[in-house]
């Protein structure tokens, strides 16, 4: 509705403090006459929970949705990521949803230690349009950290992971 801003809950969808934050920024410059968007695809959602779990775009039901037969899902376990062993935390995975058409990263899943902080790469990546190829194969990753399971995932969704075994 012209000449109303509004932000947070009273909006429904994602009842989150970031989220509200980042659209009552948004709502503040519109209302001064800005032109600002809010783009709600793109919100890292986080459940502090142990282990730890957290979200960003579509669910793997959604993209499947979206992408049909184009949809590939990149799966890595942390039991496979050597900053989860070395911390003595291997329990969790990282999901990523591609559509490969265009390599686009549709939405991603993780669970485990520091998932909640691990999303943010995620949540970035999405938001900057790039792909799950430029992920696997453009980003270099310092190692050993938990951000490299967002890589190998993206690999994986592509069929190249190399510390994974080979699709069937």
């Amino acid at each position: 509705m012209p000449g109303v801003y509004a932000a947070g809950d009273v909006t429904g969808g994602m009842m989150l403090a970031h989220t509200a934050f980042k659209m009552a920024e948004t709502a503040a410059e519109n209302a001064m006459g800005g032109n600002s968007v809010c783009r709600l695809s793109v919100v890292p959602a986080g459940l502090y929970t142990i282990p730890e779990a957290a979200s960003v775009g579509l669910s793997e039901e959604e993209a499947r949705q979206k992408a049909g037969d184009r949809l590939s899902v990149g799966y890595f376990p942390l039991s496979a990521n050597g900053r989860s062993l070395a911390c003595g935390e291997p329990e969790g995975f990282v999901q990523v949803m591609v559509d490969t058409e265009f390599g686009e990263i549709l939405g991603v899943r993780i669970v485990g230690a520091g998932a909640v902080e691990m999303i943010a790469g995620p949540a970035a990546v999405m938001s900057m349009e790039a792909t799950a190829d430029e992920v696997a194969d453009g980003i270099i990753h310092a190692h050993p950290t938990y951000a490299e399971a967002f890589m190998e995932a993206c690999a994986d969704a592509l069929g190249r992971c190399v510390h994974l075994p080979k699709r069937e």
